[in-house]
């Protein structure tokens, strides 16, 4: 075990190597030299005035080193936080965190907590928005996150397990769960990849969710993140476990399956037959998205005799003049179309805008009048898309919109066949994902995944009646 540094003012200098955001003061009382530092930009230079210096200098010139530490630490300082700190790593870890750091020679040091305020307070969803419910959404600071949850559960059961991870970006990262709610083995495992992370950093959503899930092979999410403090709040009721990231104004849940993440928050809003509907309509779009354009290059180029004989004189007009095959033409407009959506993403909202007008359109309707692309192909892929709009999830559209495309491929190569494979592909890669534990394809798996509890429950019957008979 590597033994601890003592903390001195050389050390601290030493560690911070001379940035230009450390700040030392030296204060005299009598004939004690009382050594003060702080990072300026992450403590209020008044709360160090009022708090700290003040209290300090008002303190008797009589009083010996020992004696003014000890003031200082359980007295002489009306500080709400004052945690003495003996070693480099520990008073380090304090200033970096918003605390002033005040050195008694001989003795010891006293980490004064004098955070800077809030830079943004609570605002409105900005994603998730809905007509009737909370419009509190997450911030980038974890302290004002856990007390947005406290303010919806306020409850003593609700448990906050707080950790440091990243070598260099030191963030901290929050594990959330209702005690005697949620299963003690899922609030373990989480709090175990929490502690076995040992990663430079983690300050963007793709890694905190790469780490905390492993190196999964999968386009789909295996955590569900949300902006909104209610449905958080909602998934800790529903026996999940939560992770809180400082930096990130989001809020991760697990284990997450197929069935939560078609839910909408706006369904919490309606009456149950609106939002039943609405659900069965989403499940529609789902299934539209991932298999209309596979669908129109399948019967256009393979299986015309399935189609319709109007519509298959009017699919044959509209492609007179168009110089490229079908699969051809469908598959550049899946890129065409993913190209415009990335290129709105990438621009400031109101440019944004004008791109997709005028790519959808502008250019559009130009590509269709030039006999470049035909009437129908723009629409089977524009509904594809219009129908990939309704699912709720952004993570689960992205994954969405990967199969939509492969599908396609498969079925300009070998048509039916090649979208039934795909599509067989799709469901048993989602049938083999857990999210910690539990499959992914719940609530259509929860016979099965009631069965195997079953299983284990008779299983532990037996053995417990195989033990007593041999007792």
């Amino acid at each position: 075990m590597q033994e601890k540094q003592p903390v001195t003012e050389e050390a601290l200098r030493a560690r911070f190597g001379g940035t230009a955001d450390f700040v030392e003061r030296e204060l005299f009382l009598g004939t004690t030299r009382v050594w003060c530092c702080f990072l300026d930009g992450l403590t209020s230079g008044g709360s160090i005035s009022d708090f700290v210096l003040r209290p300090l200098s008002r303190e008797p010139d009589t009083l010996t080193a020992p004696e003014l530490a000890a003031r200082a630490l359980y007295g002489g300082v009306c500080n709400a936080v004052a945690q003495r700190t003996d070693d480099l790593e520990t008073a380090a870890q304090k200033l970096v965190n918003g605390f002033c750091v005040a050195l008694f020679p001989g003795e010891y040091a006293v980490a004064y907590e004098v955070k800077t305020p809030v830079n943004r307070s609570p605002a409105p969803p900005q994603v998730e928005n809905t007509v009737k419910g909370a419009k509190d959404a997450f911030t980038e600071t974890v302290r004002i996150n856990t007390s947005l949850v406290r303010r919806h559960l306020r409850t003593p059961s609700l448990r906050f397990d707080q950790s440091v991870v990243g070598r260099r970006s030191g963030t901290n990262v929050t594990v959330v769960w209702l005690d005697g709610v949620t299963d003690p083995r899922l609030v373990e495992r989480m709090k175990r990849r929490v502690a076995e992370l040992d990663v430079d950093s983690i300050l963007t959503p793709a890694a905190a969710e790469e780490y905390l899930t492993g190196n999964r092979r999968t386009a789909f999410p295996l955590l569900q993140f949300t902006e909104r403090t209610d449905k958080f709040c909602r998934g800790l009721l529903e026996g999940r476990v939560g992770v809180l990231i400082d930096g990130l104004p989001l809020g991760y849940l697990a284990p997450v399956d197929l069935g939560r993440l078609m839910e909408s928050p706006e369904d919490l809003g309606r009456d149950y037959v609106s939002a039943s509907c609405l659900r069965v309509l989403r499940y529609a779009g789902l299934l539209l998205s991932l298999l209309l354009p596979g669908l129109y290059i399948a019967m256009a180029k393979f299986h015309q005799e399935m189609l319709p004989t109007p519509l298959l004189l009017a699919i044959i007009e509209s492609k007179k003049s168009v110089p490229f095959p079908t699969s051809f033409e469908v598959l550049g407009l899946l890129l065409a179309f993913e190209l415009l959506q990335e290129a709105g993403l990438q621009l400031p909202h109101s440019v944004g805008q004008s791109i997709s007008i005028i790519g959808g359109l502008v250019v559009g309707t130009a590509a269709v009048e030039a006999k470049l692309i035909s009437p129908a192909a723009l629409i089977v892929v524009a509904a594809a898309g219009i129908c990939g709009y309704t699912l709720p999830g952004h993570d689960f559209a992205d994954a969405a919109r990967v199969w939509r495309f492969a599908l396609a491929a498969l079925s300009a190569f070998a048509g039916l066949f090649g979208l039934t494979a795909g599509l067989l592909a799709m469901v048993i890669h989602l049938a083999g994902l857990e999210s910690f534990g539990k499959p992914y394809l719940a609530p259509f798996s929860a016979a099965r995944e009631g069965g195997a509890v079953l299983r284990r429950r008779l299983s532990a019957k037996r053995s417990a009646g195989e033990n007593g008979g041999a007792a």
